[in-house]
């Protein structure tokens, strides 16, 4: 199997800009353990894509360490595209309209 490469939607990073100020807010040592956490769900993805369930159509979602947010990607070729990183309390359907 080859090498993945990883890009986050615009959405996503605006989800992952969003949960690190609130966490920032909270405390920034929160803040930072978030991060850790998002790039260890980040770097489980990149080594084995294909390892997390099927959530919707070809959507899969791997779930953050720790804290209540799930990410969400797709595989397409050589390239895994991270569409969102959603709190878990979020309507699941949001995420099938994310994967379209």
């Amino acid at each position: 199997m080859g090498r993945f490469s990883l890009r986050l939607r615009k959405k996503a990073l605006d989800d992952v800009s969003r949960i690190r100020t609130w966490y920032r807010k909270i405390d920034p040592l929160l803040e930072d353990r978030f991060v850790r956490a998002l790039n260890v769900g980040l770097d489980r993805i990149e080594a084995y894509p294909f390892a997390y369930p099927l959530v919707y159509r070809n959507s899969r979602r791997v779930i953050l360490d720790k804290f209540p947010y799930s990410i969400y990607y797709l595989i397409q070729d050589t390239i895994i595209i991270v569409l969102a990183v959603m709190h878990h309390k979020r309507n699941p359907e949001l995420a099938r309209v994310i994967a379209e």
